[in-house]
């Protein structure tokens, strides 16, 4: 039997954390040992705006050390990630290369989409209710340092996700110095989130009923464990009512009190703005994240569930947002598919990328409803300023520029190479390319092609377009896009039409 002995590395925003894990086909992931060590990062970079070369020699420190327990322990892979204190440091790129060469370790700064997903993922393996209360309807709170991310699920895939800068070491920072200036410090706490969650709750929540709530964080299985240690048999599932009688004053002397106060009144809040009864506590963390990652893409380990299908939900959702057509959505995304998996060998792209392009055609026209004149350009400007959960930061700079350049217009890598790499530019290319020629067979966004055949012959890609309608628009600027096609990929696109058989109802009439 195979086990391969992985670590996860944490560098957070309290603490440095390692977890290894055994992981393989027969016991699925199995937590060996857990190593932390109590580290003030966030505060610091909340309050100084950059890491200080003494905490910079701590984890360079602590790091070290971690390394030589992997090597007792015959760790054969490990992922080190970095999150929101670390992605707000100004100093960070000098950091991350002291790191490297001090501890021998790599690490890799999460956007904050990819650290959240990567959450998701986490706890479909571990909580075995996971599936049951996203059908039922959820909202994950997922607390940061210096965030809160806020996720809904409805019918088992994702509504909507928003991220909101409530995290507790920010909190705790902003307001730790007016704490002799106030009669009621937690009154204070409250305060301040009333207007973001408000505003929230009225924008994204208006007549939604909430059934769940599942808390994780990075205090969140502390405060599991106090609890756990406060009321036996306590499992993670409390009422809303239980919840707000909680006392504060227990917590006090709790190891980082400053940070997990915040974080209880901040669930206590939401609980009661959303009305939701069932609060679920999970211990889920990024340790675990990290592992669930790798052991569904190494081991092909993990849930049923689609996680491609909650990002594409998202890309919709926001799709929605714009009032765009999503008629002509379906079926440029359809057509621009069957194009993509019909040139593979041509395109040398993976699934990945067919993603990528499947988000650039949800969103390539949601700029019209800024400015129709400027619809690509809004479009791109809408993208850059939305988080898409699941895709990373330069994932999104690519969907943008695939619509940002969905037009007679491409520019040379010079004129862009500040925002992308070369590599990269590659890739904007030829999903461009499969863009364009897929939208222009909807030309007239009223679907009179739903359905074709693909199919490479020397070298021309034949497309033949079932339809009993008059295409003679899109045949006409077909051949327009047919040129910058070739100019990509090396073969000439032909567009053929060819009659669809009528479907017969019952009984054999038309």
């Amino acid at each position: 039997m195979a086990i391969t002995t992985f670590a996860a590395i944490d560098v957070g925003s309290s603490e440095l954390a390692m977890k290894i894990f055994e992981i393989s086909k027969a016991h699925g992931v199995v937590e060996v040992t857990h190593i932390r060590h109590k580290l003030s990062l966030g505060k610091e970079i909340f309050a100084n705006g950059q890491i200080s070369y003494k905490t910079m020699s701590e984890i360079c420190r602590v790091l070290g050390e971690f390394k030589k327990i992997m090597k007792e322990y015959r760790v054969s892979t490990y992922h080190a990630y970095g999150t929101d204190a670390l992605r707000e440091s100004s100093n960070k790129l000098v950091v991350l290369d002291q790191i490297k060469l001090q501890a021998d370790i790599r690490i890799r700064i999460l956007s904050n989409s990819e650290e959240r997903f990567l959450y998701y993922k986490a706890i479909y393996m571990k909580e075995k209710s996971f599936s049951d209360m996203i059908e039922e309807g959820a909202l994950i709170v997922d607390l940061g340092a210096g965030s809160v991310q806020l996720s809904l699920f409805h019918e088992g895939t994702l509504a909507f996700t928003q991220n909101l800068k409530l995290g507790a070491s920010r909190i705790s920072e902003l307001l730790h110095t007016l704490e002799p200036e106030t009669f009621s410090y937690h009154e204070l706490i409250s305060e301040y989130m009333d207007k973001d969650l408000n505003s929230f709750c009225h924008m994204y929540l208006p007549n939604t009923k909430i059934h769940h709530i599942i808390a994780v964080g990075t205090k969140i299985p502390e405060i599991k464990h106090r609890l756990m240690e406060l009321e036996k048999g306590f499992t993670g599932l409390i009422t809303r009512k239980e919840f707000s009688k909680i006392n504060l004053s227990d917590f006090l002397k709790t190891e980082q009190s400053e940070l997990i106060i915040p974080s209880l009144l901040l669930f206590r809040k939401i609980a009661s703005l959303t009305k939701c009864d069932d609060i679920y506590m999970s211990a889920t963390d990024l340790c675990d994240s990290m592992a669930a990652e790798f052991a569904e893409k190494k081991e092909h380990l993990g849930s049923k569930h689609d996680f491609t299908q909650d990002i594409l939900a998202t890309a919709k959702n926001i799709a929605l947002r714009y009032r765009v057509n999503m008629d002509h959505v379906d079926n440029v995304s359809y057509l621009a598919t069957e194009i993509f998996d019909s040139i593979r060998k041509l395109h040398g792209l993976g699934r990945r990328e067919r993603l990528l392009l499947q988000i650039g055609v949800i969103l390539h026209s949601c700029g019209a409803f800024i400015n129709m004149r400027q619809t690509r350009e809004n479009s791109y400007k809408i993208i850059m300023s939305t988080e898409i959960i699941g895709i990373s930061h330069k994932e999104r700079v690519i969907v943008a520029n695939i619509v940002r350049y969905n037009s007679e217009y491409f520019p040379a890598y010079e004129e862009i190479e500040n925002e992308i790499t070369r590599d990269d530019y590659i890739i904007i290319v030829k999903l461009c390319a499969l863009l364009r020629l897929a939208n222009v067979l909807d030309k007239s966004n009223t679907q009179k092609i739903k359905r074709v055949g693909v199919s490479l012959h020397d070298n021309s890609l034949m497309i033949a377009a079932y339809t009993m309608a008059d295409i003679t628009l899109e045949i006409g600027l077909f051949h327009q896009k047919a040129n910058v096609f070739e100019e990509v990929f090396g073969i000439r696109p032909v567009l053929q039409k060819r009659r669809d058989k009528p479907i017969l109802k019952q009984g054999g009439s038309i």
